[in-house]
């Protein structure tokens, strides 16, 4: 694939090349081994540049699977796909979703809910992570065209929804009948795993005890229908329920009521994301910066969206969170996605951490947390 001058990679990161290489998983060669995380290979399946993808897996000691959607933005049509977001990039600051993903995806599998602690909810279970490297919220199927800033001819693999399908089947040889299922992501993982957890029960028809996680996978955008269907070029029984511009809220909807109590549907976000109050910021102003007006705008939006999950989705139960984002503390915004990150287990709001909370949901108890920060909108 030939790289153009605006995303060759820059000296220094070829110098860490070698160290990163040495970092990243081995490749799963038939069965894998109890506890040890490897790479899955998903032949004939690519990320948005055409490079080679693939998927992380650690087999579990308990008969459970966790299904885990990386974040890493989106992109909706030509603009957004000839701007991703890539460490090989001078626009560092901004890019719409990322690719060049080999040389670090495997660097946080250590960390929250991966990892190694007695007080992980899902220590002993089997892991199954989707790289993001698509742009399509893990849905898609399209080659998409567009032109790229050098002005050439360029296409944008969305194939999330290919290579999700890809990596399902491998595991589903390794994973028969799993007792119970989490499905869940941050970011643009948490879209994924809002549009896919449909799917994966579909995959596992059998499977009474299912959890859908969505993790700060929320912001508005007008024609996610008309995104979803032409841009991404999703399956038609994912953007049939795609009809507002709450995407999330869509689709969780129609699970719930299909899927009733074989689901349990739960949502945590921090109340000014930094991340989702600058994806308002460019939609609404065409600025993609931090601010604090947007960051208020957001929590305006979250609560009416809170409001909608308790009233149109029967037993979702929330987790609101308002850890300050140390690099927008000016900006009064909030951390951006809770489940990778340490704070999943030290951070409490009304007593309890997210992983106690979740714990406590698997266990049949089902509370909300955080609603009254909502109040606040200063």
């Amino acid at each position: 694939m030939k790289l153009e001058k605006w995303e060759k990679e820059p000296l220094w990161l070829k110098l860490l090349t070698p160290y990163l290489k040495k970092k990243r998983l081995p490749e799963m060669k038939g069965t894998p081994e109890v506890n040890k995380w490897v790479r899955i290979p998903l032949d004939g399946c690519v990320a948005a540049n055409g490079e080679k993808t693939y998927a992380d897996f650690k087999l579990g000691s308990e008969n459970k699977l966790l299904i885990f959607f990386m974040g890493g933005g989106v992109s909706w049509n030509e603009h957004t796909a000839a701007h991703p977001a890539s460490l090989y990039s001078k626009e560092k600051n901004y890019g719409f979703y990322t690719i060049h993903m080999d040389l670090f995806s495997d660097l946080k599998l250590n960390t929250g809910i991966f990892a190694e602690r007695e007080d992980n909810p899902f220590r002993n279970w089997s892991k199954l992570i989707f790289i993001y490297d698509t742009g399509d919220f893990h849905a898609g199927t399209n080659d998409y065209p567009y032109i790229a800033q050098d002005g050439s001819k360029r296409i944008l693999h969305h194939h999330g929804y290919t290579n999700y399908r890809k990596g399902m089947e491998i595991v589903r040889n390794i994973i028969t009948e799993p007792d119970y299922i989490a499905v869940t992501g941050c970011s643009g993982g948490a879209f994924g795993a809002a549009l896919l957890t449909d799917d994966v029960m579909d995959i596992y028809p059998d499977c009474k005890n299912v959890l859908s996680i969505i993790d700060s996978g929320f912001f508005p955008l007008k024609g996610w229908h008309d995104i979803a269907k032409n841009v991404w070029k999703s399956p038609e029984k994912i953007t049939e329920r795609i009809h507002s511009d709450n995407i999330t809220l869509d689709v969780l909807q129609t699970l719930k009521k299909d899927r009733k109590d074989k689901v349990k549907i739960l949502v945590t976000c921090s109340i000014k994301d930094e991340g989702l109050s600058r994806m308002i910021n460019y939609i609404e102003n065409g600025s993609f910066t931090f601010t604090r007006e947007s960051s208020i705008r957001f929590q305006e939006w979250l609560a009416e969206s809170v409001n909608k999950f308790k009233t149109t989705v029967p037993g979702t139960d929330i987790y609101l969170f308002d850890f300050a984002e140390k690099s927008q503390k000016k900006n009064g915004l909030t951390k951006h996605c809770i489940l990778q990150d340490q704070i999943f287990y030290d951070y409490r709001i009304d007593g309890i951490s997210c992983a106690e909370w979740i714990r406590a949901e698997m266990n049949g108890k089902s509370e909300s947390y955080g609603m009254n920060l909502l109040e606040d909108q200063k």
